[in-house]
């Protein structure tokens, strides 16, 4: 009897244990500044003054700063991760554990600015009478269907594509979503552990639009190929999934350019200058996107000495950066412009550089939820 009474007290025993050992560890054990895994920067911890602790958001800011140092943090995150999945709750954090490797973001919401953002941007175009075209990359979601788990969410690409169609005003809308459902039955046109389309992916779309414009696309064949391995996407640093097989990334480059490209990159007042539009220091670190255009910049200029062609103006979300330097190779100057880094007028800048074409880029879910647009003039 007494035995038993003391085996009672043993699961209460070892939850102390853990708690008294986790608090131990939190205490002690150094604390990093930056997640290779979710790649990105932890929470500092919070200032102790009296206006933070008083009348500030001390409570908050220490719960996330104790979130982010817990001992052993990315194993619970993966536990938990692979709980949900396992458990009927696939996609319970935004991603969902799809067949074959891949990780699929959560379908846009609902309720989102897919009108607004189609009138600010034919409005834009009209007022500075652009010839413009509007390529909208459909989600993973959709387009690889067949990788996600029984039990999703609906894509409701179809629908908002109709929406684009109707009311793109003076923009040429090119509808690349059925090609890329053909191609996907036999190429990975996505990352299976980024939201990005691959190189592959991004050459497909590049021969659509030269379809459209009239344009020669530089044939596959004139691009020498390298593939770098162990490439994991921010899909993957947001689900928790850390078993997912890496993915290889891809670069293809024109060797008849070499010498005749220049690209600025301008930030704020600085303005930096390069011979190339891969950039292979990216390669090190734990975000390799970036290798593409150095990554996200509010004005981007690609100058192509060896294009035939006039200037076009993209504004894009990062999905550009992985085929404007397609593009490169028909326009001998292309200014590229992120409207979440650039607050100033855009028309200023289609008529400082004489700018009558432009390219509208961007995947559906962030065309449907940018609240940047609203800055267009």
């Amino acid at each position: 009897m007494k035995k038993k009474k003391i085996l009672n007290f043993i699961p209460a025993v070892i939850f102390l244990v853990f708690i008294f050992a986790m608090g131990l560890l939190f205490i002690f054990l150094p604390k990093s500044d930056y997640s290779p895994v979710e790649k990105r920067y932890l929470a500092d911890f919070p200032k102790t003054d009296a206006d933070n602790i008083l009348f500030g958001d001390f409570d908050t800011e220490f719960e996330s700063y104790m979130s982010d140092h817990v001992a052993g943090r990315s194993f619970f995150v993966g536990v938990n991760a692979y709980y949900d999945a396992y458990s009927g709750r696939n996609g319970s954090n935004g991603v969902y554990m799809g067949r074959d490797g891949y990780l699929i973001n959560d379908p846009v919401e609902r309720d989102n600015r897919l009108s607004e953002n189609l009138k600010i941007f034919s409005d834009f175009s009209s007022a500075n009478k652009l010839n413009t075209t509007l390529m909208i990359i459909p989600s993973t979601g959709y387009i690889m269907s067949d990788k996600l788990p029984e039990n999703h969410k609906d894509y409701l690409d179809e629908q908002y594509f109709k929406t684009i169609e109707k009311n793109c005003g003076d923009m040429k809308f090119l509808n690349i979503m059925k090609k890329f459902k053909d191609e996907s039955r036999s190429k990975q046109l996505f990352y299976r552990t980024d939201h990005h389309w691959t190189t592959e992916g991004a050459y497909i779309a590049y021969k659509e639009y030269c379809r459209s414009a009239g344009l020669d696309a530089e044939p596959e064949e004139s691009f020498e190929k390298m593939k770098v391995g162990g490439f994991y996407g921010t899909t993957y640093s947001t689900s928790g999934f850390w078993n997912t097989p890496a993915d290889d990334i891809e670069f293809w480059e024109n060797r008849d350019n070499i010498g005749a490209i220049n690209v600025s990159i301008t930030e704020g007042k600085k303005t930096s200058e390069y011979e190339n539009m891969f950039f292979m220091n990216h390669l090190e670190e734990d975000d390799k996107y970036p290798t593409f255009l150095d990554g996200n910049h509010a004005l981007v200029k690609i100058q192509n000495k060896n294009a035939d062609g006039g200037k076009l103006l993209v504004l894009k979300d990062s999905f550009a950066h992985c085929m404007v330097p397609f593009l490169a190779e028909n326009y001998s100057e292309i200014i590229m412009v992120d409207l979440r880094y650039y607050k100033s007028p855009i028309s200023d800048i289609v008529k400082k550089n004489d700018i009558n074409e432009c390219l509208v880029l961007y995947s559906l879910d962030n065309f449907a939820t940018d609240t940047d647009a609203a800055f267009l003039a």
